[in-house]
Parts: C-alpha cells; structure tokens; sequence
C-alpha cells in the first residue's frame, strides 16, 4: 500500500508504517520494510531489515545490481562471520558496518558466531544507479573504534556513512549516504540536514519520538513515532529534519542519500531497472559468473 506524502515547506513527509517482527526461520525475527511502503520515497534504499538473529538463518545467496549492507547494533552479543566470492573472511562485531558492493554479481553467506550469539541489527538493500549496476563487486568492513561518534550529555549519534556536524565517516561508499545510529535521552532533540533531492528514511528502535521540519510553521505536519515504526522525508529543496525524543529515552536510525529516479525491478536479491537485466543476472548466477565462496567450516 502506498504512503501518502504531506508537504511541510520544502519537507515531503510520507505517513508513519508501523512493523511488527515476524519470524524467518528458526532462529530469527524481523521487521520487514521495503520500498513500496513509501511510494517511491525510501529511495535509495529498497529494502531494511531489522533482525534479531540467533542462529543460522541465511545459506550461501547472491545479490546483484545493489549493496547489502549490514548493520549490528552495539547491544549485539557475539559475531557474525561474512564470507563472499571475492575471498574477504569479516569477523563482524556489536557495532560494525559491513559493506557488500554487489554490482555485476557476488554470492556471500553471514552467518552467528559465539556462544550464546544474539544478533541485533539491519540489513539494508541499497539501491545502485543503472551505470553502477555492472561494477566489481567487493566487501568492506567498518570497526565501531572508527566510527566517529557525536556525543554530549544527552545525545550520543554514530556515523556509520557520510558526514554529519564536521565527523566523516571513513567509509567509502559508492554514491553519497548518510547513516546514523543515535540515541536520545527523554525530551532530547538533534536535527539532520536534508539536502535538496534527497530522501530520508526515519527509523525508531525503542521508545519514541516527533519529527517535523525545523523552522517550519507551527501549523506545519508533524509525525509521532513509536517504537518499530518508520517515515520517509523528501526534499524538493535543502531543508532540516528535527527529530525530538518524547518522555523516554530513543534509539533510532536515520538513512539519507540522493532519490535514484529509476525503475526497479526488484527478482529476490536482484535489483535491476528492468525484467531482461533482473532475467540476466538470474542466468549469469545460474552460470557460476559471481564466483563460488571458499570452504568455511
């Protein structure tokens, strides 16, 4: 079903979609939110995930035409083993980023490690543009020690992609994105600049919060979020997201990057523009051209 958007200023707000976690597998729960929700507006991203993993859930799978990204929050307990067809071994830990650059093909499996393993974090499909569609694939891991972190006695904001209050992230992505872990104290507030053409994907991990653009009028639209619910924003020009946590303490996600004004085509974990390149990497895949994974066991 698609969001309706509300316009506040330069500011598109789509409606709040709330998710309850359903489980996938044996040894897994999530939160499903894709692309579709939000009338176009999540873009770049396709899809998110919030998981909570406990044992092994995903074999050996390809993706194509976008990145995978995984996301393991700093509560996580244990690790998750990364092991692809361009030959990176990741040991992922509470508060990393891993980073798989997909393009033409890679096949890749991520799996729980530790005793006791229980694994709280994102998966993200994050779109490519067309002329980035067929590119290399390769991996890349970010440590939590280098993220750069924004904190004062309220507020704690970890950015993971982009750049945020002069703190760069280390990442290097294929096209700008921003994304930031945060956490808010009870009746807190941040902001997050929004420039024009861009869209930003809103998510609350626990607790709640208001978001409305700042400066705006006060009859201006202003969404209240819950715990698992998230919103889009769009921006026709450059404009500021105000995020202001509500009578508890908040912990949230915010995904911005430029709108990719592309058909998708979306065949499982192939994202393409149209059913002949989706149809193709199927046969490319089917064909042994993304490679094969090393024995890991």
């Amino acid at each position: 079903m698609s969001a309706s958007l509300f316009n506040s200023s330069g500011l598109r707000f789509s409606h709040v979609v709330a998710r309850a976690p359903h489980p996938v597998g044996a040894h897994c729960d999530i939160r499903q939110f894709r692309h579709t929700d939000f009338s176009g507006a999540m873009s770049p991203l396709v899809l998110a995930d919030h998981f909570v993993m406990t044992g092994p859930t995903f074999e050996l799978h390809p993706h194509a035409g976008m990145s995978a990204v995984t996301i393991l929050f700093e509560n996580t307990q244990g690790w998750m083993s990364s092991h692809d067809s361009v030959h990176n071994d990741h040991h992922i830990g509470p508060g990393d980023l891993h980073w798989t650059l997909a393009g033409k093909g890679i096949v890749h499996t991520q799996q729980p490690e530790g005793e006791h393993a229980r694994l709280d974090g994102l998966q993200l499909f994050v779109n490519l543009p067309q002329r980035l569609k067929r590119i290399e694939p390769g991996t890349m891991l970010l440590r939590a020690s280098d993220v750069p972190t924004i904190e004062c006695r309220n507020l704690r904001l970890r950015v993971l992609a982009g750049t945020l209050d002069g703190r760069t992230s280390p990442l290097h992505t294929p096209e700008p994105i921003l994304i930031v872990d945060g956490s808010l104290d009870a009746d807190a507030h941040t902001a997050v600049p929004l420039p024009s053409g861009w869209n930003l994907w809103l998510y609350v991990r626990s607790g709640g919060m208001r978001t409305r653009e700042r400066n705006a009028l006060e009859s201006a639209f202003e969404a209240s979020l819950s715990s698992g619910d998230a919103i889009t924003v769009s921006a026709s020009e450059d404009g500021v997201v105000e995020l202001h946590a509500l009578s508890t303490a908040t912990k949230f996600v915010v995904i911005a990057g430029p709108a990719i004004n592309e058909p998708i085509v979306q065949r499982g974990p192939f994202v393409m523009n149209s059913q002949e390149e989706a149809a193709q990497a199927v046969a490319d895949f089917q064909a042994g051209k993304f490679g094969s994974v090393m024995s890991f066991r």
